[in-house]
């Protein structure tokens, strides 16, 4: 039987899990000690959210760059832009630029917060001539943005949203390509199962499958042999 992959989360669980660890590597040692303790299998996400940007300075960004060198750190983020964010989109864009600039010279994917400001993201990746995998955590928004997201190469990461049939998400997921998909419980007090089991139920797809391109596509775009 193949894993789960959940690939961003703040709750660990069954599975292979990304884990957002936010700024720093204190967090990781706490976690690492957690993950022999429970026998999970647990890897991590480190960046600044558009919403924390009052921690951003130097030694923010010079942490994160140090901590992105561990070998458990396997991707950026979730950083990116939300127009809800005290800061401007023009701040929050110099600091998402930042951490593409890491993502590149560490070769790292990137794990995107968005909250309408779709435009403005893809003109940022255009700008920064990334080669990196983008991946847009916990899409529920129109068509007609998935479209443009997709026609841009970003992957899209589905969560929550995925157990309400109103949902964006319920509705459009068969649209994304099964191999730029991901499955993600966030900050849900979810078990990563529940969300397989709904997206295998929208897609007509039996959970054992729905693993297995799952654990495809995490291998593809992180890497991993």
């Amino acid at each position: 039987m193949n894993p789960y992959v959940n690939i961003h989360t703040h709750h660990t669980g069954e599975g292979i899990n990304i884990q957002d660890v936010g700024e720093g590597n204190a967090w990781i040692d706490k976690e690492n000690q957690r993950e022999r303790e429970e026998g999970l299998e647990v890897f991590y996400s480190v960046g600044i959210h558009p919403m924390k940007l009052e921690q951003v300075g130097e030694d923010a960004l010079a942490c994160i760059e140090d901590t992105i060198q561990l070998d458990k750190v396997i991707a950026i983020g979730e950083c990116g832009l939300d127009r809800r964010s005290p800061f401007s989109i023009e701040e929050q864009g110099r600091i998402l630029e930042a951490q593409v600039a890491l993502a590149e010279r560490y070769r790292k994917p990137l794990i995107i917060h968005c909250v309408k400001a779709y435009s403005e993201l893809i003109a940022i990746r255009g700008k920064t001539k990334s080669t990196v995998p983008w991946i847009i955590h916990g899409f529920n928004n129109n068509e007609q943005i998935l479209q443009q997201l997709l026609g841009h190469g970003f992957h899209v990461s589905v969560g929550a949203a995925l157990l309400n049939a109103r949902s964006n998400a319920f509705h459009l997921i068969r649209q994304v390509p099964a191999d730029w998909l991901f499955l993600e419980n966030d900050d849900k007090e979810i078990e990563i199962s529940v969300i397989y089991r709904a997206a295998s139920g929208v897609l007509g797809l039996d959970v054992e499958e729905l693993k297995r391109m799952m654990l495809e596509n995490y291998k593809k775009v992180f890497a991993i042999k």
